[in-house]
């Protein structure tokens, strides 16, 4: 029981230091991979992946701080799920999941350190579209557009024995939000060329905070590069606005914009199915108040195509 009172403390007075500092961002984490313009009718695309996130040091606008902030580092264990049904040879249909299995920081302070619970549960799902508006031929440049819609499966905070955790800890925005995206491709020699934007624009949950909007933009090129091996290279630009409290209090965090390299290698496996691993390693990292750092993320994902209109 007095446990459970020292953690009730804690969550209240983290979240009054929110206003001071801001260490996670909040989303479904990238895969590693960038946007497919390709459409067969009747195709049903499915990925899988695990990845892992760290955070550490933190940054004020591109300069590094030494012994300064209450965090020691951040990090987090995600799983996602994303489907793709191709209605037509031009509209494609999409959903993303995912599951934190674990989110947590760490505090520089001991005694409040050992009082840290992990966050973990479902982040926000994603039901959107992509419909082919340009191309369509082998060796042609393709252009997709689309969007979609973003939905919490909860509207409440997370907690831990009826102890509401701090905003760096949860899962969810649980809140409604919108996506707009754009993808072009084309293929150069036994190569592919790739570009994507992709925006998320999220509306305020029932306690009136507001997560900042993101967008990303990539460019990469995939091809293979022996027998069934195949591999990507690609620069990743993560844009993110500032959170917003209830009362819309200056935070000393507002935002980032950090430019990735994110390069990935994988195998075609029997029956069809695609093994990968993948990372992202920031080459750039600007802050737009004091924050602490992505470091690194690492992952694997399993993909599989299932044609669903083919004669047996």
């Amino acid at each position: 029981m007095k446990q459970l009172h020292l953690l009730a403390l804690l969550s209240s007075l983290l979240l009054l230091q929110d206003l001071n500092a801001q260490c996670c961002s909040m989303g479904n984490p990238l895969a590693g991979s960038t946007y497919s313009t390709e459409t067969v009718k009747g195709q049903l695309q499915l990925n899988a992946y695990f990845k892992h996130g760290y955070n550490e040091t933190y940054f004020r606008k591109n300069v590094r701080l030494v012994n300064y902030g209450i965090y020691s580092h951040s990090g987090y264990d995600f799983t996602g799920l994303a489907l793709s049904y191709s209605v037509t040879n031009r509209l494609t249909i999409e959903h993303e999941n995912g599951y934190y299995l674990k989110k947590e920081v760490r505090y520089l302070n001991p005694e409040i350190d050992a009082l840290v619970v992990n966050g973990y549960g479902l982040s926000n799902g994603l039901l959107g579209f992509r419909y082919l508006i340009f191309g369509g031929k082998p060796g042609a440049v393709n252009i997709s557009a689309g969007g979609g819609i973003k939905y919490p499966y909860s509207t409440e905070m997370f907690t831990y024995e009826n102890v509401e955790l701090p905003i760096e800890l949860q899962p969810s925005t649980r809140a409604w939000g919108v996506m707009a995206q754009f993808v072009m491709s084309k293929d150069i020699s036994r190569f592919k060329l790739n570009f994507s934007h992709r925006s998320e624009f999220n509306q305020r949950n029932k306690d009136k905070y507001l997560y900042g909007n993101m967008h990303t933009s990539s460019v990469s090129v995939s091809g293979k590069i022996f027998k069934n091996l195949f591999a990507q290279a690609g620069i990743r630009n993560e844009y993110k606005l500032s959170d917003k409290t209830p009362t819309n209090a200056k935070l000393a965090s507002e935002g980032s914009n950090i430019l990735i390299f994110a390069p990935k290698v994988g195998c075609q496996l029997p029956a069809d199915f695609h093994v990968s691993v993948f990372a992202d390693l920031p080459v750039y990292k600007y802050y737009f108040g004091e924050q602490l750092s992505m470091q690194y993320a690492i992952g694997i994902s399993v993909a599989k195509n299932f044609n669903l209109l083919k004669k047996s």
